[in-house]
C-alpha cells in the first residue's frame, strides 16, 4: 500500500508537471488506484513483457507489479523527464524510455502480451494515436492487448482508426470513483 506522503509528493508532482504542460499530462491528479485495479484486470505474470506508455508516477505500473508482472519484464515509455527519471529511481529492473510512444517500434522490444496506455488520447490528434496504435500492434503478440482507459463517453479510438489497424474495442469497466470518472477499453486484433 501506498503511504500518504508519497501518495501527496506524486500529487503534487503530478499537479506541477500538469501546469507545465497540460495537454501532455491531460489530467490534474494521478489516476486512481482503482482505475489502476481495472486497467490490469485480466493481465497476468505469463504474458511475458508488459509496456506501458505515459506512466507519469507509476499508478499502473505498481499495480502491475501488485498482480505479479515482474519489475524486469516491464517497458515504462515516459514523455515527461522529470518523471522517466523518478521512474528509473522507484524501479531500476523495469526497461525505462524517456521518449514519444511513437517510436517503441524502434527500440527493438520483445514481443509483448500487453500494452497499458494512460495516454490522453481525447487531447491527441488522429494521426498521433495511429501512429501509436501501429507502433504498438507491431511489438504486441498476435493475441496481445492494448489497454487504454478514457474519460469520455465512447471509446477515445475513432472507427476509421480501428478499421484501418483491423482492430475491434470492447469497453471492460468503467470507474466512477475516478476523478474524473473513467472507462476501460480493449483494443485487439480481429481474429
Amino acid at each position: 500500500m501506498i503511504s500518504k506522503a508519497v501518495k501527496l509528493q506524486e500529487t503534487s508532482s503530478f499537479i506541477r508537471e500538469w501546469l507545465k504542460s497540460p495537454l501532455v499530462t491531460a489530467s490534474v491528479v494521478p489516476s486512481s488506484r482503482r482505475l489502476a485495479r481495472k486497467m490490469v484486470r485480466g493481465l497476468h505474470a505469463g504474458m511475458g513483457q508488459v509496456i506501458e506508455l505515459g506512466p507519469g508516477t507509476g499508478v499502473f505500473t505498481r499495480e502491475l507489479l501488485a498482480i505479479g508482472i515482474p519489475e524486469s519484464a516491464l517497458v515504462l515509455i515516459e514523455l515527461n523527464g522529470r518523471f522517466a527519471a523518478d521512474l528509473k529511481q522507484k524501479y531500476p529492473a523495469a526497461t525505462v524510455v524517456n521518449g514519444a510512444a511513437e517510436a517503441m517500434s524502434h527500440l527493438q522490444l520483445k514481443r509483448a502480451g500487453a500494452v497499458v496506455s494512460g495516454l490522453p488520447f481525447l487531447s491527441m490528434k488522429d494521426r498521433q494515436i495511429d501512429a501509436i496504435l501501429e507502433a504498438a500492434f507491431q511489438v504486441l503478440e498476435q493475441d496481445g492487448v492494448f489497454v487504454q482507459f478514457t474519460y469520455g463517453h465512447r471509446c477515445p479510438v475513432r472507427r476509421e482508426i480501428l478499421e484501418r489497424h483491423r482492430l475491434f474495442s470492447s469497453r471492460d469497466s468503467f470507474v466512477l470513483n475516478n476523478f474524473p470518472p473513467a472507462s476501460v477499453y480493449h483494443l485487439k486484433r480481429k481474429p
